[in-house]
């Protein structure tokens, strides 16, 4: 609703009361201006949003101006002071919305869901369920959130899942009553980001050193002693038991490889204190090794997995499953070899038993992957197989909203070549179906619902849901060219594989087909022959400035890539990913395409396709996939994904390497997160 519609309905005492932040009205005036404010984004304030082609423009309307109009209208059917408080809830919210979250539109979509219902739906068990199970868009919504009689519940329930991104509201919720509370979760589940703020004078610095509790006064006790560059923080949950005294506690965290064989044990406990924190220190160590393996790729084994020579079978297992977007297909097997070799357990299941099953989801997900599950199962009886079978696929509905594991089954599904095990999923998959249609378990039918109709090829009967699931198997010629133009950006990084990289991708283009110009931060090759194409590369000796020199470009001409392509490392994916916008259909990722990845780009491009790889892409492959996906285009043809595999096979003559390319119909997980978000 905007402010001129206000004046002419309300009246004069409706505009002394428009006038007063003690009323409703007053609130509803504010969010009309941030509803201007936010149309004006596009540069012009005419009741709509221009962000990119037609479809989106008209979702980005409908969903910042023509909704948050649907909500007043549901603040305004309130009663009393709960009027009030929306009002101004629903006002916070709409102020800290930014040109940035407008263009990413899937996130916004799953956000107005939520708030829908929280606005709508009286049944307060029913909500905070929907809230379980999207905890992530549901901390964006925390004015609104608080006002519930459940928010408390809600946002402990969120620290266990999501500590960091709970701490990073906890603005929000420090003046509350809850806060207190929920601080005091944080301090259980993740001490070690609660000590950044030490020492500051920050809000959670003072609430925590005046705090009474004693796990709160433990903790700044560590801090008192050891500052905030202790690592004995992950070590609370033995402190508070006893079991060993602070200076222990220290000294054992500067021996790194005994801190994390400490870890590794406390991990098989239930229910410790600082289990995040404990994580993070875990996965630090283990990346370090991984990472060291990866770069002496070319050297021989021996010196190559010299890292990890005095591990012992445990040890190399963590390795590789606290670092699965990192570690190369070549590192993983020679690790897997290793500690089958080092394992004193007959069989893998006991093995995994004794581990805990820490991590064990992205274990059988990796052994998959890499063609190895029927090795670890050769060492397993049949009940044993079945049993870790329904452990991997069993209960995925009770991990936070986290789609992860969901997407780990749909993916090691996927690389299965064994028809028995793939019956034995498919049996669990029924199984745990039945039980929440039993249960009344809503979101274990959506999961298991559509893993089902995903893996087996046919919808289950007697579900009060449908699900569209797409083939992901061309991208069409018209999506490619909304204007006439077809636009590519490609993301090099300022190191020395960028660099070289980048050299070699200067000669992909040649100058009878494209025209090159070469500006202070970036380069462009435009088509001279053929369909119109745009191809926009950053120097990676400018990394920064010519991303953003790129993003400026883009957002005057209202018009994004069509098609982006990673060039970088897999720690430097989060800098591409937030450059990605609804308009981008196709994105080469490498070896970045894991389900955390893919999920965000799947919440900022909400119909982009993925082409990832399971180690990192080498030189060879990316010239001769991209300049195929390329000419594909620039041809006028459609990019039909099975097609490109073959041509690009044929060039190749049968690269080993190319073959653990993923094409977007083949990446089940990808498939399975585009009918999740589509229902």
């Amino acid at each position: 609703m905007r402010f001129c519609l206000i004046l002419l309905t309300i009246g004069l005492s409706g505009w002394a009361a428009a006038q007063n932040p003690s009323d409703a009205q007053y609130w509803m005036k504010q969010i009309d201006f941030e509803q201007n404010r936010i149309d004006l984004m596009d540069g012009d304030i005419d009741d709509s949003l221009v962000i990119g082609n037609a479809e989106q423009n008209q979702l980005a309307t409908a969903l910042y101006l023509r909704g948050i109009n649907q909500f007043q209208n549901s603040i305004l059917n309130m009663n009393g002071p709960v009027q009030l408080q929306y009002s101004r809830a629903m006002f916070e919210y709409c102020k800290k919305i930014r040109y940035e979250q407008v263009i990413h539109l899937s996130a916004a979509q799953k956000q107005f869901q939520l708030m829908k219902a929280l606005l709508s739906t009286d049944n307060d068990q029913k909500t905070l369920e929907l809230l379980k199970h999207d905890v992530k868009s549901g901390i964006e919504l925390i004015d609104v959130v608080n006002l519930k009689a459940f928010a408390k519940t809600y946002w402990v329930y969120a620290a266990k899942y999501y500590p960091t991104d709970v701490l990073n509201a906890f603005k929000n919720l420090a003046y509350t009553p809850i806060g207190s509370e929920v601080l005091l979760a944080l301090c259980r589940i993740d001490p070690g980001a609660i000590k950044q703020f030490f020492g500051s004078n920050h809000m959670i610095d003072r609430a925590v050193k005046n705090s009474k509790d004693s796990v709160a006064m433990f903790i700044y006790q560590i801090y008192t002693t050891y500052g905030t560059q202790s690592k004995a923080y992950a070590l609370l949950d033995p402190l508070l038991r006893k079991q060993m005294s602070l200076t222990e506690a220290e000294a054992l965290s500067k021996k790194p490889r005994e801190f994390v064989l400490y870890l590794m044990q406390l991990k098989k406990l239930p229910n410790i204190f600082a289990e995040y924190t404990v994580d993070k220190e875990i996965e630090t160590y283990c990346m370090e090794k991984v990472v060291e393996i990866n770069l002496r790729h070319e050297e021989q084994d021996e010196f190559r997995f010299q890292p990890i020579a005095s591990d012992n079978a445990y040890e190399i297992y963590t390795a590789m499953v606290y670092c699965p977007q990192e570690i190369f297909t070549s590192t993983f097997l020679g690790m897997y070899k290793r500690m089958m070799e080092k394992k004193k357990e007959a069989s893998g299941f006991e093995f995994l038993k004794a581990m805990n099953f820490n991590h064990f989801r992205v274990f059988i997900k990796q052994c998959a992957g890499y063609n190895k599950l029927d090795d670890f199962f050769s060492s397993m009886s049949p009940a044993e197989i079945e049993q870790l079978i329904k452990l991997f696929a069993g209960k995925l509905y009770d991990n936070g909203g986290d789609l992860g594991p969901a997407v780990d089954v749909a993916d090691t599904y996927g690389s299965l070549n064994n028809e028995h095990f793939k019956t034995l999923f498919l049996n669990t998959i029924q199984a745990e179906l039945k039980g929440c249609i039993a249960n009344g378990n809503l979101h274990g039918q959506k999961l298991y619902g559509l893993l089902w109709q995903l893996c087996d090829g046919k919808a289950f009967v007697d579900l009060p849901f449908t699900f569209t699931i797409p083939d992901l198997d061309r991208v069409s010629h018209t999506a490619l060219f909304p204007d006439g133009i077809h636009i590519q950006q490609h993301f090099f990084f300022d190191d020395e594989d960028g660099e070289n990289a980048f050299k070699h991708w200067l000669t992909m283009y040649p100058s009878s087909i494209y025209k090159r110009e070469d500006k202070e931060t970036f380069v462009v090759f435009k088509s001279i022959t053929g369909n119109k194409m745009e191809i926009y590369a950053n120097k990676p000796a400018q990394e920064i400035e010519g991303r953003k020199a790129l993003q400026s470009l883009f957002e005057q001409r209202k018009r994004f890539p069509d098609l982006i392509v990673h060039r970088g490392h897999s720690y430097y994916i989060e800098n591409t990913l937030n450059q990605m916008t609804n308009s981008n259909k196709v994105a080469i990722l490498g070896s970045c395409g894991g389900y955390q990845n893919i999920s965000k780009a799947m919440e900022n491009a909400f119909d982009v396709q993925i082409i990832s790889t399971k180690q990192v892409g080498t030189l060879a492959v990316n010239t001769v996939l991209i300049q195929e996906i390329t000419e594909t285009i620039r041809s006028g043809k459609d990019l039909v994904w099975a097609n490109i595999w073959q041509q690009v096979s044929l060039k190749l003559k049968d690269n080993i390497q190319f073959k653990d390319y993923i094409p977007p119909y083949k990446n089940l997980g990808a498939r399975f997160i585009k009918a999740y978000d589509a229902m």
